[in-house]
């Protein structure tokens, strides 16, 4: 099992696009306390295709008092590969558990296997090909 840290690759490029998305500086995120060291992210390729989405989680986005985080899924844009746009919906799971990447596919993506904080329970988030988005099944 991988732990991402907030110092890899994935981290980084994620807490860049989370940061230009907010329209904030690390500066000013931090009067929000919100901490690069928080952020934690992983390359993946989720539909196979030769470029690795990023999955990616901040302890900021955290629901209060449910212990749930915000998983986004980032692909690399056709154009820009370093660029990336957001292909998730507003998926909540326990950040301390693993996430599983499924060799089930849906939408031609992978299915992601995560566990609610919450609830305890297992959820799927799976990709719908029409909306374009990755969401809870």
């Amino acid at each position: 099992m991988y732990k991402a840290k907030n110092s890899d690759d994935a981290s980084i490029i994620f807490w860049n696009w989370l940061l230009k998305q907010t329209k904030l500086t690390a500066k000013t995120a931090a009067m929000h306390n919100i901490y690069q060291q928080d952020t934690a992210a992983v390359f993946y390729d989720l539909d196979d295709d030769g470029k690795r989405e990023i999955l990616g989680t901040h302890h900021a986005s955290a629901i209060a008092g449910a212990g749930d985080c915000l998983l986004y899924i980032l692909k690399p844009n056709e154009t820009s590969p370093s660029k990336y746009k957001l292909i998730s919906d507003d998926l909540y799971f326990d950040v301390y558990m693993p996430l599983q990447i499924l060799e089930e596919k849906s939408g031609g993506y992978h299915k992601i296997l995560a566990v609610s904080k919450a609830d305890g329970k297992q959820k799927i988030f799976a990709f719908d090909r029409r909306k374009n988005l990755y969401e809870e099944k």
